[in-house]
């Protein structure tokens, strides 16, 4: 290849005086080159849009191979010049060898691109980058790589290291513990073409490890690979999982396993020490619409674990409101309000006798949005009712209450309630209506 001063002297022989366009490009791609000082960003200069100059920025890049030289030769593999292009694709051919695999892969997203670049073709290029990777010499070092990548990168070298490996169950055991979702879900494909015994051995490996829908898919093809199926699906309907529990139940019946009987079996046993024990028994016990024994509810509503608290308050039967209220007082608002859904799902005489003791008892102190949610459990107008009762029989504060009346009002377009009887809406409506020039001098 000629040197670039060699090529830019042919430049400015071919520069006669004219006023067309490509010489004025030629004019200043040397002016801009004959100003370049010290050393010169030439990777930088092959964007460019004068091509002259990307032309000599290649040049250079082709005498002086480096990763970044690489990654700036493999963008103009793509260039709308022709010349361009070949210049490029011939420096390119210096970097098709094992010595060069670290360089490679450090450029493997934007080769990677090429696939989608359509002004040349780039299928023996890429054909060739592939060749390169797959040397036996540089498998170890490619795989190192691999173990480092996501997303796209990641796919793509795993079908690398994959295709015509002949032992690849060291490649498969790392891919399925791989931190990207999808290069687990293709090591789960690639376990169906292995030796059963090897294929079980993996899959029962990965199982454990977190991910919910490479979890499913695994148990999908561990399976049929096991003589007796009926311990790991035991061990499946009480998985912290919802996805896997579904698939477990599902799959139970057809192996002769009732889930039933695994909730009684486990409900037998002493409680859970664990959060995923305590989870995994509570939503098989929810997705049967089975009854939970007093000892396990008791326990689970006390658990030092939010998340276990949660699913109990979500089991609670309807004679169970007394546990529904102490729920209120839990610390996590999640509870608190999973207490208040199960509340609003009672009728109202049920727990309005309980509901004006909790009131009377705590409402001042609790915190806004749960004191508010506290008091929706009342129909619209009783809560009215509770806020004028408060209102007229507590001198010391009624500032709070005439406020809490205010807010009853801004909101009242939003009430629906179909519980009070219009005779007692009427006397409440009245009653706020003596109010109003009091309501409104203290809301100014």
């Amino acid at each position: 290849m000629n040197t670039t001063n060699d090529w830019l002297n042919k430049l400015k022989h071919k520069l006669a005086p004219s006023s067309s366009w490509a010489d004025q490009r030629r004019y200043e791609a040397l002016q801009l080159l004959a100003n370049i000082e010290g050393d010169c960003n030439w990777a930088a200069m092959t964007a460019h849009q004068n091509g002259f100059i990307r032309e000599v920025a290649v040049r250079e890049l082709c005498s002086h191979p480096s990763p970044e030289a690489l990654v700036a030769l493999i963008e103009r593999l793509n260039d709308w010049v022709p010349q361009i292009r070949d210049l490029a694709g011939a420096g390119l051919k210096q970097y098709l060898s094992a010595t060069h695999a670290q360089a490679l892969l450090s450029a493997l997203v934007p080769l990677m691109a090429l696939a989608s670049r359509s002004r040349a073709d780039h299928g023996p290029t890429l054909l060739a980058v592939r060749a390169v990777l797959q040397s036996p010499g540089i498998r170890q070092a490619v795989h190192e790589d691999f173990l480092t990548r996501q997303g796209k990168a990641a796919r793509y070298l795993f079908a690398l290291l994959l295709q015509g490996n002949t032992d690849p169950q060291l490649l498969v055991r790392s891919a399925l513990a791989h931190r990207e979702l999808t290069v687990r879900l293709l090591a789960v494909s690639a376990c169906k073409e292995l030796p059963a015994e090897q294929a079980r051995t993996l899959l029962h490996e990965a199982l454990p490890r977190p991910g919910a829908k490479v979890r499913v898919c695994i148990l999908r093809a561990l399976l049929p690979l096991l003589d007796d199926p009926k311990p790991v699906l035991r061990e499946s309907l009480i998985d912290i999982s919802a996805s896997i529990r579904a698939f477990a139940r599902w799959a139970a019946p057809k192996n002769g396993l009732d889930a039933h009987d695994v909730l009684a079996a486990q409900l037998n046993q002493a409680l859970p020490t664990a959060k995923r024990g305590w989870l995994g028994t509570l939503g098989l016990t929810a997705e049967l619409n089975a009854v939970l024994p007093s000892s396990w509810h008791k326990a689970a509503l006390r658990s030092v674990y939010p998340t276990v608290r949660l699913a109990a308050v979500h089991l609670l039967r309807e004679d169970q409101l007394r546990e529904m209220f102490n729920a209120l007082d839990d610390p996590c608002d999640q509870v608190f309000f999973a207490a208040i859904a199960r509340l609003n799902e009672q009728p109202c005489n049920s727990i309005k006798s309980e509901l004006n003791t909790q009131l009377s008892r705590d409402w001042p102190s609790l915190p806004v949005a749960r004191g508010q949610a506290v008091l929706r459990l009342l129909p619209g107008w009783q809560q009215l009712a509770y806020l004028l009762n408060r209102l007229d029989t507590e001198q010391t504060l009624q500032a709070f209450w005439r406020r809490q009346v205010n807010m009853w009002r801004d909101r009242q377009y939003l009430m629906i309630d179909p519980v009070t009887p219009k005779a007692e809406r009427e006397a409440l409506a009245k009653r706020l209506q003596k109010l109003e020039p009091l309501l409104g001098q203290w809301s100014m």
